[in-house]
Formats: C-alpha cells, structure tokens, sequence
C-alpha cells in the first residue's frame, strides 16, 4: 500500500484509526477491521491480496472530489502497447500501460465495474481505431469476458502527439463520442503485416524466449486462437 501511494506521488502518513491525522485526512486506506473506528466518508477498504489499479482508482476519485460520477469512461488506445485511462466526469483519474490485448481487457472490465453498482453512474468503454488489427483484437477478449458494458469505436486520428505516451491518447480517446462496433469490426483478414506485427508483439511479450509461427498468427487473425492462450501453452 505504501508503495502504491508512493507511485501515485499523493501525501500520506502512517497513524493509527484514532488519531488525529485519520480525522482530518481526505481520504483513509484501511482493513475491514479497522474501518469501523473511521468515517465512512472518504474511506477506502484494502484487503489482503488487494488490487493495486482498483484502489489506486478508489483513492484518486476521493482525492479529485468525484467520489460518485455521472460518467466513467474507460479509453483504450490500442497497438503494440495499450494505452488506458480511466476518466471520470471529464476528469482523469489513472492511466496505465499494459502489452497484451487480453490485459488491456482484463484491465478494461476491472475499471469499468468499479462503479457498476451505482445505477446513476453511466460506464462507457472506448476504443481507438487507429490500428485495426490491435482493436479488433481487444474487442474480441472484451466481449469474451462480458458484455455487460457499452463499448464505442472512436476514430483515434489527432489522438497522436509526438512526444506524448499512450496513456496520454487512451485520454484523449475517452473524451469523443464513438459508435458501437458491429461483427465486420472483429474479421481481420491475414495480412503479411498483421503476421508480422503479431510476431513482434509476441517476441516482446515472451522477451525474446518464444517465437511466434505464421501458422500460429494466422490462427489468431482467424479468431481460431488469441494470444494470450499461444502464451499459455507455453508455459506449459
């Protein structure tokens, strides 16, 4: 925990629930023990094995004065790393950079049914268009895990500053209206380029020890595999 607010770059000291710094603080990150010694408001609850996106998304909405938004937008900047951003009421609450297509859904789904039980909170999943190939390939884990969200195809163009990271374009993603992707949006046809920049995202996903074959790329242009099972079987 200390060294996830370390990482956010927020002001914390270490007290107990009874002390003075407890009651005046923002925001309280404590177990489910001691929780009842605090007020409810601005309390954070942090379980062993805890999230470290999750509640570092829970501290930041405290921090940012939108502990319960109108709308969360969850941007996603898709290439051969992806871009997150989880924006609440225009407002950023966290970005993040993941490698696979399968952890930047996983990441997705997490963010977005942070908040699902609020009904008054609208939840959104946007998706850049900039490479085809790379949001072809979230849509697919996304609506393999669920389909409980709305989920927009926004055109990316302009998104891409120079100098500027991923996390910075899955922002400025969040932020334009998109349209829903129909099944034409998953078909990826088995392009010499897509193969290639497959076998690029593997080599760097496995740090060189893996090599993806054309047989195997092309089965994941094919949705007849998905990267993340390939690198499973490897594991095995």
């Amino acid at each position: 925990m200390v060294n996830l607010l370390k990482r956010l770059g927020v002001t914390f000291v270490l007290c107990r629930p009874d002390d003075n710094e407890c009651k005046s603080a923002k925001v309280v990150a404590t177990t489910d023990k001691e929780s009842k010694r605090v007020a409810k408001e601005g309390l954070v609850l942090v379980k062993e094995g805890f999230n470290p996106d999750t509640t570092a998304i829970q501290i930041m909405l405290r921090l940012l004065d939108v502990p319960q938004p109108s709308q969360v937008v969850v941007g996603i900047d898709p290439g051969m790393q992806f871009g997150l951003a989880f924006v609440a009421n225009g407002t950023t609450v966290y970005t993040k950079t993941v490698q696979s297509p399968f952890r930047a859904a996983e990441n997705a789904h997490q963010w977005a049914a942070l908040l699902q039980h609020n009904r008054q909170t609208e939840v959104l999943i946007r998706v850049g268009m900039g490479s085809r190939l790379y949001s072809a390939l979230f849509l697919r884990e996304i609506q393999s895990i669920s389909n409980e969200f709305g989920v927009e195809l926004v055109d990316e163009r302009h998104t891409t500053r120079v100098g500027k990271s991923d996390q910075s374009s899955a922002v400025l993603i969040a932020a334009r209206r998109g349209r829903p992707p129909t099944s034409d949006d998953l078909v990826l046809d088995v392009k010499n380029g897509y193969v290639r920049s497959l076998k690029q995202l593997f080599k760097r996903l496995t740090d060189g020890g893996r090599a993806l074959s054309t047989a195997e790329a092309q089965a994941i242009l094919l949705d007849e595999a998905t990267v993340d099972g390939i690198l499973n079987e490897s594991d095995h």
